[in-house]
């Protein structure tokens, strides 16, 4: 199990704080709370949509699948853990209902999955699972969701095709990072940036707090 240790931030952790993911991205958003946390994922444990699943509602069902996988490979040895499993999703709305845009399988898809965005507003959907070990009951589980709209600019084919061509897009939800490279396709968005990013800092830390996972560093 991976150690991540953030010695500064405002928060400090009560009990052992797991990640269920690999995502660079998801942990140094949670480390900016200045909570120390480790990382456990458990491959394999992100489950296909399913065709009757709206949005919001797949989001936190492959957060939960993948923080129930991490909580069961922790139950004996760290038995009052907090475990937390995220999973973040494109979607375009379209005249016959949500398209869920995932990873794209070649440059070619991607740039095709970047036309398709062009100038057109779409909503990410981060949904989120916290499960609350627990050594003498049964585990506690709260399941949210974030969501937030993204509008792009109206790059021509070159712009997006010299993008794609960067490699950044290769493994990102919708094909590109706005944290990164891609930043300047985005002309506006509506919500919180880390959830665009993969993971609702705000809503997090305050489920957390109120929990008795993380409490306020005091004194600095």
């Amino acid at each position: 199990m991976k150690k991540s240790f953030s010695p500064c931030g405002p928060f400090r952790a009560l009990r052992p704080l797991v990640l269920a993911s690999s995502s660079p991205r998801r942990r140094d958003l949670l480390a900016s709370l200045g909570v120390d946390f480790s990382i456990r994922v458990v491959e394999g444990a992100e489950p296909a949509p399913r065709l009757d699943d709206d949005p919001a509602s797949y989001a936190m069902h492959a957060a939960r699948a993948k923080a129930e996988a991490t909580a069961r490979a922790l139950a004996s040895e760290t038995p009052e853990a907090v475990v937390l499993g995220a999973d973040t999703i494109v979607v375009l709305h379209e005249e016959q209902g949500p398209v869920i845009l995932g990873k794209p399988e070649s440059r070619e898809q991607a740039l095709a999955m970047l036309l398709h965005l062009q100038g057109r507003t779409h909503t990410v959907y981060t949904g989120c699972c916290l499960i609350w070990l627990n050594r003498a009951a049964a585990p506690r589980t709260d399941l949210f969701c974030d969501a937030a709209e993204v509008t792009f600019a109206a790059w021509p084919e070159n712009v997006l095709r010299a993008y794609a061509a960067t490699g950044e897009c290769d493994d990102k939800a919708g094909s590109y990072a706005i944290q990164g490279l891609g930043t300047f396709l985005v002309s506006e968005i509506k919500g919180q940036w880390s959830t665009i990013v993969g993971l609702p800092v705000q809503e997090v830390a305050k489920r957390l707090l109120e929990g008795g996972g993380i409490a306020v560093r005091e004194g600095q």
